[in-house]
């Protein structure tokens, strides 16, 4: 059996708009929030379809719950824009048996990433400090960043939501490699939660992001987010179009 509804409007900010509409992790973590309305339970995994940029301002989720299903699902829809497949579960924590990152320096020991508000401007709801040498647009060798991150201020999210906005707060890995911007706007973003995702209160965390391979018109990103501990929160992969050289 399926059950169409519609918990409640969301309104984006023109704060957080990216290169052309808003931040997907920002429109990922509201249809998470939808799905969790709709359902009360936490989210496990979701996969994203972004068809239209998502312009500021109201916008009413729909949320089609699958009760049927060997493992539930919600698919949720904003409009025409963005369709996001939610996998939930009643278990918020449990055993875990994954990879650990030894964190090693503390985040206040490097230095803030400066991004322009006017370039990025879901940027002022970040702090960024870089791990290594790598910049967007610096013509480094590798496409990838490692950098602490974390948001500002602490806004009230759930840990899924929180990782959600994380795990696609960076530029393409390519940007590392590059010297000038191109458009690479995200198609499809699919995202895992870990346990610690759920029950990390943060507000730091490190976050490794890299271009795996690419084309002339294609690439695909592959992010690990991971608390101040050192507990794998969550993963992501991002299918990107291309659309400059």
């Amino acid at each position: 059996m399926t059950t169409t509804l519609t918990p409640f409007p969301v309104r984006f900010d023109e704060t957080w708009r990216a290169f052309d509409g808003i931040h997907g992790g920002l429109v990922l973590a509201a249809m998470l929030r939808a799905a969790s309305v709709g359902t009360g339970a936490v989210p496990q995994s979701a996969t994203a379809h972004f068809h239209h940029p998502v312009r500021p301002g109201p916008v009413a989720p729909t949320v089609r719950v699958d009760r049927d299903g060997r493992s539930p699902g919600t698919t949720v829809l904003l409009d025409d824009s963005a369709v996001a497949l939610v996998r939930l579960s009643r278990t918020r924590t449990g055993p875990e048996h994954g990879p650990r990152l030894d964190v090693g320096a503390d985040p206040e020991d490097f230095a803030v990433l400066d991004i322009p508000v006017d370039f990025v401007p879901f940027s002022q709801h970040l702090e960024i400090r870089p791990v290594d040498a790598a910049r967007p647009f610096a013509g480094g060798a590798e496409p990838g960043f490692d950098v602490w991150i974390r948001l500002l201020p602490e806004p009230e999210l759930t840990g899924a939501e929180r990782a959600a906005i994380l795990l696609d707060a960076l530029p393409p890995g390519l940007f590392a490699v590059r010297t000038t911007p191109v458009p690479i706007p995200t198609m499809e973003l699919t995202v895992h939660f870990a346990p610690a995702a759920h029950t990390s209160r943060g507000p730091w965390y490190r976050l490794r992001h890299r271009t795996v391979w690419w084309t002339d018109d294609l690439c695909v990103d592959e992010t690990e987010l991971f608390t101040a501990e050192g507990d794998l929160a969550a993963q992501a992969r991002q299918l990107r179009r291309i659309l400059g050289r």
